[in-house]
C-alpha cells in the first residue's frame, strides 16, 4: 500500500507542546488577524534545513517561511530531507514536523474568534504534538481517513510517525506541572466518527496505537527497537554548515505554552522505560524492525551509548492509577494480597418525615485487595465497612456516645446484603479506565503516592428506609490511605452488636476475681465469600474459654466449626471445618483498648484467614465470634456465632475415642437425644416459603461403633415435628443417618460435617455433630442440622448434651 493513500487527509486537531529547534523567541501567537479573509493560525517557530516550504490560499507558488512569520489557515506546510518546521499556533500548542512530512492547517478558529476548534490534516511523515495552555477537551482530533480512525488528545504529547505503511501513534507523557486542576492527559481513539464508542486510550508515557489497513490495535508498549525508529524517523541527525551536530536547544516551557522534553533526552528515558514487556498485552503487534537489524538491539556501530539509566516516569502524585498502571503495580507485589484498614467519623442522618436528626459515629474501614488475581474484596466479608453510633470517636472507642444510638437491625440487614454485592470486583471494573470502583456500600478510588505507592480515598455513602418508613442515610471518607501487605484481621460481624457495650480489660476483669467462664452458641448463619458471596444452608458452632485467673482468653476447649451443605457456591459438595482457637492471648492484647481480638491471634490454625471474638456485656458476660475459615476443598466458609455463658466440654479427638474403645468394649454404644432416652429431646425452627414461622420438637439417636469405627448406621435417626394447632400446619418426618466412618471426621477429632448423602431422605440438607467430654472424655454429643420441606420452606434443628449409653451389641 502507497504511504501518500495510506496516510492522506488525516485530520488533526490537538493540543501538547514540544521540543525547541533553537527557535526565534516569541510570545505568544497573535491571532485573529481581522484585516485578512484568513484567520491566524500562529507563527512559525523554528525552520531548520534546506526544504521548507508553505503553500498559501490566493497566493501563487510555494514559498519559504522564516522563522516568526504569520501561519494562517489553509496553509499547507511540507519538510524534504534533512529538514524541520516547528509551528506554534494560537491555543499554544506546538507542532514540530519531521523530515518528508507534509500537513494542512485546515482550520484554527473562526474568522471571528469565537470558536476554538483546532484541525491539521496530516497528509505523511511525522510531527510532535504538543498541546497548549488554552486547549479545551474535545477541542483535538485526527482523522486517518482511509483507516476509518480518529485520534483525540488532550493534555499530553504524542508522536505520529509512519513506518513500513502504518501510522504509529506514541504517547511522550503528561505534561509537566500536571496537577489535578489540570486535564488529565489521555489520548482516544474511535472510528467511523462513532465518538460516543472509545475503541483504545492511551494514558500511560511509552504506549503505542497502530494504524494501518489491519485498523487499529490495541494499545501496547513500544520495545527498544520501535521507539528508536520512531524517533530516528523524527528526530535525524542535521549537519549543520560547519559538520557539527545540530542542537535542539530552548526552554520548551517558555517558548511553547506547557512545554515538552528535549528529543535526544527523551529518547532514551523512553527506551529505558520500555525495556519491561508489559504481559498483559495479549494483542500486541509484531513491531518493525530494518533487514538485519536485531528487533531488541539495534546495530549501528554509530550510535552512543545511553547517557544515563532515568528512573521510571511516575505518573503524578494523586493522579488516579489508569487501570494498566494498576496492573503494572499489582504485578510488582511479592504478597498476593493486600488490605487497607481505618477508622473514621461518621454522620447518620435520620428523616422520619417530621424531623430530620443527625447522630455523630465511626466507620471502620477494611477493604482486601487480591493482587495476584486483580480483584478488589475477593473474600466480600474480608471486605467491610461497619458503621457504629454508639461511639462517637474513633480514636477512642471504649466511650459511648451520649446518644448512645443504635442503628436498626433491618438496616444493618439491608447493609449486609449490600456488602455481599460488593465482592470479587475486578481491576478492569474501573470506572471510565481508571481505579475507581463504586460498590453497593462503598467507593475505593486507588492513587499514584509518592515513592512507587500507591493511596487509596474510601467513601461510604449508603442510605435505607427500615419498615417502618424511615429514612437512614450514613456518609463517611477517608483519603490518602496507604495500601499494606497481607491479609486483613477482621470479618464483618452481622450482629447488631454496639462497640459501645463491648469490653474493656478492666471491665472485664471486674466480671470474676478468679475461676474460668466457658461461652458458646450456634448459628445458622454460614456464607460462602466466595464467587459473590451466597448464603448458605448451614451451621456453626464456636466455644470460648476466659480464664480470669491468667487473665488469658482462648485456649483450652476454645474452637469454631462449620458445616455446609451442598451448594453451586462451594462446589455442589457438603463441607466442613473445625479450627482451634489454642493460643491463649492477654485481656490487654485486644484492639482498640476493647477485649475485641482478631482470629489470627486466638488460632494457629493456617485455615483461618479472617475473624474476630469480641467479649461484651448484654447485664453480664457474652461474646460474638465472626470468622471466614478455609475448608480443604478451596472454599472460604463466612459464620458469626453469639456465645453466652454455657459449660461445654472439649471436643474429643479420634486418638481419645479409639483409647475409650478400649476401655468400653468394641460394643455399640448410642449418643441419645430422644425424650425416651436417658438425653432430652431437641428443638427446631422453621420459616416456611410465605414467611410464617412455627416451633417445633427434634429427637435423634446417634450409633457409634467402636469395632467398625463408624458413626450412623445402625438404628440411628434423625426426626423433626412441627404441629401447630392454631393454624393447622403440620410438617414432620424421619431420616435414618448412614454409616460414617471415622477418618471422614474433620481434622481428626470428634467432628463430622454430614451431607444430605448421609441421610436415607431428602429433608436434611446437612448436619454438624460433635462428640464431646463430658463428666468423662466422649460422654455427650451435639447435634445441629439444617431440613427443608420441600416446598421452599426452611429450618434448622438442634439436639445438645445428647448422652452416650450402651446401645445392642453388634
Amino acid at each position: 500500500m502507497k504511504r501518500a493513500s495510506l496516510i492522506k487527509a488525516a485530520k488533526i486537531a490537538v493540543a501538547t507542546a514540544a521540543m525547541s529547534l533553537t527557535p526565534v523567541v516569541l510570545n505568544a501567537a497573535e491571532c485573529f488577524d481581522h484585516e485578512t479573509d484568513d484567520p491566524k493560525a500562529g507563527n512559525a517557530t523554528a525552520v531548520v534545513g534546506p526544504s521548507v516550504d508553505v503553500e498559501r490560499q490566493n497566493r501563487n507558488g510555494a514559498f519559504r517561511p522564516a522563522s516568526g512569520d504569520d501561519m494562517f489557515t489553509g496553509d499547507t506546510v511540507r519538510t524534504g530531507d534533512e529538514s524541520h518546521l516547528q509551528l506554534k499556533l494560537c491555543d499554544w500548542s506546538t507542532y514540530t514536523f519531521a523530515p518528508n512530512s507534509e500537513s494542512a492547517i485546515n482550520e484554527f478558529f473562526d474568522a471571528r474568534g469565537a470558536g476554538r476548534r483546532r484541525v491539521v490534516n496530516y497528509v505523511r511523515g511525522g510531527f510532535r504534538y504538543s498541546s497548549g495552555r488554552e486547549t479545551e477537551p474535545g477541542s483535538t482530533e485526527v482523522e486517518i481517513q482511509d483507516a476509518g480512525v480518529t485520534m483525540g488528545v488532550r493534555g499530553t504529547n504524542v508522536i505520529l510517525a509512519e513506518l513500513d505503511g502504518f501510522v504509529y501513534a506514541l504517547l511522550e507523557g503528561p505534561l509537566r506541572d500536571n496537577s489535578g486542576l489540570t486535564p488529565k492527559g489521555l489520548v482516544q481513539f474511535w472510528t467511523n466518527d462513532n465518538r460516543s464508542v472509545i475503541e483504545a486510550v492511551l494514558k500511560r508515557p511509552g504506549f503505542v496505537v497502530r494504524i494501518g489497513p489491519d485498523g487499529l490495535s490495541e494499545p501496547f508498549r513500544a520495545d527498544r527497537t520501535l521507539l528508536r525508529r520512531i524517533y530516528r524517523a523524527f528526530v535525524p541527525v542535521i549537519p549543520e554548515d560547519d559538520g557539527s551536530t545540530f542542537e535542539y536547544a530552548g526552554n520548551a516551557l517558555d517558548d511553547s505554552g506547557q512545554g515538552a522534553q528535549e528529543g535526544d533526552s527523551y529518547q532514551f528515558e523512553s527506551e529505558e522505560r520500555n525495556e519491561k514487556e508489559d504481559e498483559q498485552t495479549e494483542q500486541k503487534p509484531q513491531q518493525p524492525f530494518n533487514d538485519g537489524e536485531d528487533p531488541q538491539e539495534p546495530t549501528d556501530p554509530m550510535e552512543p551509548p545511553d547517557p544515563m539509566e532515568p528512573p521510571d516516569p511516575m505518573i503524578p502524585v494523586g493522579d488516579i492509577l489508569p487501570l494498566d498502571a494498576l496492573d503494572d503495580f499489582a504485578g510488582m507485589q511479592t504478597s498476593p494480597s493486600g488490605n487497607i484498614f481505618s477508622l473514621a467519623p461518621a454522620v447518620i442522618t435520620v428523616d422520619d418525615g417530621v424531623n430530620v436528626t443527625e447522630y455523630d459515629g465511626v466507620v471502620i474501614f477494611q477493604i482486601d485487595i487480591d493482587w495476584q488475581n486483580r480483584t478488589v474484596a475477593p473474600d466480600a466479608l474480608a471486605s467491610f465497612v461497619r458503621f457504629d453510633f454508639t461511639v462517637s470517636n474513633p480514636d477512642d472507642l471504649t466511650q459511648e456516645s451520649p446518644s448512645s444510638f443504635t442503628t436498626p437491625f433491618s438496616v444493618n440487614e439491608e447493609f449486609f446484603a449490600a456488602l455481599l454485592g460488593s465482592a470479587a470486583i475486578s481491576f478492569t471494573d474501573g470506572e471510565e479506565g481508571v481505579a475507581k470502583y463504586s460498590t453497593p456500600t462503598y467507593v475505593l478510588t486507588i492513587r499514584q503516592g509518592p515513592n512507587d505507592t500507591v493511596m487509596a480515598d474510601v467513601s461510604l455513602d449508603y442510605s435505607d428506609t427500615d419498615g417502618q418508613g424511615i429514612m437512614y442515610s450514613v456518609t463517611s471518607s477517608l483519603a490518602d490511605l496507604m495500601l499494606s501487605a497481607g491479609e486483613g484481621d477482621l470479618a464483618y460481624f452481622t450482629q447488631n452488636l454496639p462497640l459501645g457495650l463491648v469490653y474493656t480489660p478492666t471491665e472485664l476483669e471486674g466480671v470474676s476475681t478468679s475461676g474460668m467462664s466457658i461461652l458458646s452458641g450456634f448459628s445458622d448463619s454460614v456464607y460462602s465469600t466466595l464467587n459473590g458471596a451466597t448464603k448458605l444452608a448451614g451451621v456453626a458452632l464456636a466455644q470460648l474459654e476466659i480464664d480470669f485467673d491468667n487473665r488469658t482468653v482462648g485456649g483450652g476447649s476454645s474452637f469454631v466449626a462449620v458445616a455446609a451443605g451442598a451448594d453451586s457456591a462451594i462446589g455442589g459438595e457438603n463441607t466442613g471445618q473445625y479450627v482451634a482457637l489454642d493460643q491463649a492471648v492477654s485481656f490487654d492484647s485486644g484492639l482498640f483498648g476493647l477485649t475485641f481480638f482478631t482470629l489470627a491471634s486466638l488460632s494457629s490454625d493456617p485455615a483461618v484467614q479472617n475473624g474476630q471474638a469480641i467479649i461484651w456485656e448484654p447485664e453480664g458476660l457474652a461474646a460474638n465470634i465472626s470468622s471466614i475459615i478455609s475448608d480443604n476443598n478451596g472454599n472460604h466458609l463466612y459464620s458469626d456465632v453469639e456465645l453466652f455463658s454455657d459449660t461445654k466440654g472439649a471436643v474429643t479427638s479420634i486418638s481419645d475415642l479409639e483409647v475409650l474403645a478400649v476401655d468400653l468394649g468394641a460394643g455399640t454404644f448410642r449418643y441419645d437425644g430422644t425424650a425416651g432416652g436417658r438425653g432430652i429431646g431437641g428443638f427446631v425452627d422453621f420459616e416456611r416459603a410465605d414467611g410464617a414461622l412455627f416451633f417445633g420438637e427434634s429427637e435423634a439417636s446417634i450409633d457409634i461403633n467402636f469395632a467398625n469405627r463408624t458413626l450412623g448406621g445402625g438404628n440411628s435417626f434423625v426426626s423433626v415435628n412441627i404441629d401447630d394447632p392454631s393454624s393447622g400446619f403440620n410438617f414432620a418426618f424421619s431420616e435414618l443417618l448412614n454409616a460414617v466412618s471415622f477418618d471422614d471426621a474433620i481434622n481428626s477429632v470428634g467432628a463430622f460435617a454430614l451431607g444430605a448423602e448421609d441421610f436415607s431422605g431428602s429433608n436434611i440438607d446437612n448436619a454438624l455433630f460433635l462428640i464431646r467430654d463430658g463428666s468423662a472424655p466422649g460422654d455427650a454429643a451435639d447435634l445441629f442440622f439444617n431440613f427443608n420441606d420441600g416446598d421452599g420452606g426452611a429450618g434448622v434443628g438442634v439436639n445438645e448434651d445428647m448422652l452416650r449409653q450402651n446401645g445392642a451389641t453388634p
